[in-house]
This record gives structure tokens, C-alpha cells and sequence, in this order.
């Protein structure tokens, strides 16, 4: 009876500790301009490909059904993950897209929308005919046209001009900030530390980070200069810990490295998380509504 309640236990904690992680990697999805629907595909293909790797390391090769039955996964939904190379555009791909890149690239692609040379033409927002209320019509599954607009807006892929008009600026929709490199920095560093934090909790005699501190300021003027110091300090012991690794990697042999040699990292990571501040509340913004009649009026003078 204990240990079921333990493993009950463990699933409810892991719950609450993936839903804390979750909300913020869900920040990054939709600020990569990726979909919920795809978001669940690569955690299939993670799920699968993590398991697969187990496999891997006890023997030299991969048991489908053994994946199957670890993942929940039918045998041939397994068989084709392991074939998906992720980065290229897969059959179908525009129904995981977000609706709002879906609309983009079907403005770049429809013919109804875009020129002979694949430039999207420019659409009034409402009004009989081709608009960008009949692109996100046929293309928004049901999505407001004003709440795919907002969207495209906020996200700088469109702009709105002569108040009744609406251009394509992008192909693709993300937050600004977005780049390949920092995406690649994120996914690394990361990556990194969950591995090394899961080894702790599975492996606790073989401990790889060491631990952390954590305090409250309460003045906000301290803040500046912990982040010098921190940042001084962490040079310094960065600088120590590369000319270490340096040493490590001598190879007085003259032979290539050994496929047992692992990769050894070290960060400093340093994070400040916001406060709840409850009385300082900011004015609502508003929005100009965009009138239908008011367009078709124009449209008839």
C-alpha cells in the first residue's frame, strides 16, 4: 500500500513539475511561431527517440514493440517517428502550423492572394471579393478575423495601412528577438542542464551540478550590482575552469580522441524571477474597431 501511494505521489509531483516547466517552454513555442499540434508531434518523437536510446545503449538495436509499450504508442506511429528527420517539411505539414502561418503561407501561395512571383498582394481588411477577411475565411478554421489580425499585428507580420488596407510583411510569424542562433543557444544550454539534473535525481552518489542559492532582495537599487559582481565573479571562475579543461584535453598519445571521452560543461547561471506586484496596474490599451460599413461606404464613393 506504501508504495503505491509513493508512486502516486511521484506522478503528482512530476505533474506539477512539468506544468512548471511546460509554461514557460509554451511561451517559447508560440514565440517560435510553432503550433500546440506540433508541439505534440516532437514530444512523440522525443518520447520515442528517448527511448530508443535506452534500447541503444544495452544492445545494437531498436525494438519497436519494446518502444511501443514504454511510450502508449502503436507499433506503426513508432515505426514512423523513427523515420522523421525534423527540420524538413514533412507531407501535409501546413495542418500543424499555427493558424496565423497558415494564413501567411497560403497568402504567399494561393494564387488568389499572391502575384505570378509568389509576393502576397495587398488586401483590404473587409469588403466584397478578395480580402483578408475571406484569406482568414478560408484559411482561419473559424478564427475572428479581427483576433488573427490583432495577432499578425502584435507579431509585426503585417501592417495596416490607409486604415482599411492590410500588407504582408513576413512569411513567417515570430516574436521579434527570435533568431536561429539564440534558438540554438537555448536548445543547447538547456538541453544540458535537464540532462544533468535528471542524472542527480536518477543517480544521486553521482552528483554532476552541485547546487545553487537563492535569497530575496528586497531593494531594487541591489539588483545592478549583483549583476556586476555575479558577472565579474562568473568570468573569473569560467576563466579557471577553460584553462583546466585545456589541460584535460592533452592528449599526450598523439592519437585521435577516444569514443569514451565524455563532453564536460560548466555555466553559471544566474535569474531573477518577477516580483507580483498587485498595485501597480497599467491603463488598458484599446483598439480601433474596424467597421465593415464604414469600408463599404468608402468603397462605393
Amino acid at each position: 500500500m506504501a508504495s503505491n501511494s509513493n508512486r502516486t505521489d511521484v506522478r503528482a509531483a512530476a505533474q506539477s513539475a512539468l506544468l512548471a516547466l511546460l509554461e514557460p517552454l509554451a511561451g517559447f513555442v508560440l514565440d517560435s511561431g510553432i503550433s500546440t499540434s506540433e508541439l505534440q508531434l516532437l514530444l512523440r518523437v522525443a518520447a520515442v527517440r528517448s527511448v530508443a536510446a535506452r534500447q541503444l545503449a544495452l544492445s545494437d538495436r531498436t525494438n519497436i514493440s519494446g518502444i511501443a509499450a514504454a511510450t502508449g504508442l502503436s507499433r506503426s506511429e513508432v515505426a514512423k517517428i523513427l523515420k522523421i528527420k525534423i527540420g524538413h517539411r514533412e507531407e501535409n505539414a501546413e495542418i500543424h502550423l499555427q493558424a496565423t502561418n497558415r494564413i501567411l503561407s497560403a497568402w504567399h501561395d494561393d494564387p488568389k492572394f499572391a502575384k505570378s512571383n509568389g509576393q502576397p498582394v495587398d488586401l483590404p481588411i473587409f469588403g466584397p471579393g478578395i480580402t483578408f477577411e475571406s484569406l482568414v475565411r478560408k484559411y482561419g478554421r473559424g478564427i475572428p478575423t479581427r483576433a488573427v489580425l490583432d495577432e499578425l499585428l502584435r507579431t509585426k507580420s503585417v501592417e495596416v495601412f490607409d486604415g482599411e488596407h492590410v500588407r504582408a510583411l513576413t512569411i513567417v510569424a515570430v516574436d521579434r528577438g527570435m533568431s536561429p542562433r539564440a534558438i540554438k543557444v537555448f536548445g543547447d544550454r538547456t538541453s544540458d542542464l535537464l540532462k544533468t539534473m535528471l542524472a542527480n535525481m536518477r543517480d544521486p552518489n553521482q552528483q554532476h551540478f552541485i547546487s545553487s542559492v537563492w535569497s530575496v532582495v528586497s531593494s531594487e537599487k541591489m539588483l545592478p550590482i549583483l549583476r556586476r559582481d555575479i558577472s565579474s565573479r562568473g568570468s573569473d571562475f569560467l576563466d579557471e575552469v577553460r584553462e583546466t579543461l585545456a589541460r584535460g584535453e592533452d592528449n599526450p598519445s598523439g592519437k585521435g580522441k577516444s569514443r569514451g571521452f565524455a563532453k564536460v560543461s560548466v555555466t553559471v547561471f544566474y535569474n531573477e524571477a518577477p516580483r507580483n506586484v498587485t498595485s501597480r496596474k497599467t491603463a488598458p490599451t484599446t483598439r480601433r474597431n474596424l467597421r465593415r460599413s464604414q469600408l463599404r461606404r468608402t468603397e462605393d464613393i
